[in-house]
């Protein structure tokens, strides 16, 4: 085994119990947890997050903390996208799936390309307004103002109608 080798196995001994209860507490859920603490460790592997030597261990629960938090705004956001929907659909006994597609056939057709293209990037791909505007060349105001616009009209879309 190399000497980097060695120390991974190390560092995956020595913090994978730490990482994964502190993302159980944040996600209450056994599978979700192991997936995010064992995603930032493929990634601290792969190089794609830098390791700070100096605070390791804080550094690590960090990113444990960052990947649930963005995991637990992408539920929240799909919670909201299915709130959207009005009780016809609902009712109409489609499965999730089928709602899930609906939405995403508004953002892909009747949203412009670049707002849909944005919405994508930001909910499906979990970038941030920063890292969206800096792949396609626009301001951080210019990202929000897409992002704003097409939830408005996912919402004006689906919303659900008062009974």
């Amino acid at each position: 085994m190399t000497d980097r080798t060695e120390q991974f196995e190390q560092l995956f001994h020595s913090e994978f119990g730490r990482m994964y209860k502190a993302a159980y507490i944040l996600l209450g859920n056994e599978d979700e947890a192991k997936d995010v603490v064992q995603d930032v460790f493929a990634q601290l592997w792969a190089g794609t997050i830098p390791l700070r030597e100096e605070s390791t261990r804080a550094f690590l629960l960090t990113c444990v903390r960052n990947r649930c938090l963005n995991l637990i705004a992408h539920r929240k956001t799909t919670l909201e996208a299915m709130q959207l929907l009005t009780p016809e659909v609902i009712e109409s006994g489609q499965h999730d799936e089928e709602i899930i597609t609906a939405i995403e056939d508004y953002i892909d057709h009747r949203l412009t390309p670049q707002t849909g293209r944005i919405i994508r990037m930001h909910y499906d791909e979990e970038q941030s307004y920063k890292e969206i505007g800096q792949q396609l060349g626009i301001s951080l105001s210019a990202v929000n103002k897409h992002i704003v616009q097409g939830l408005r009209k996912l919402r004006e879309t689906f919303k659900t109608k008062e009974v």
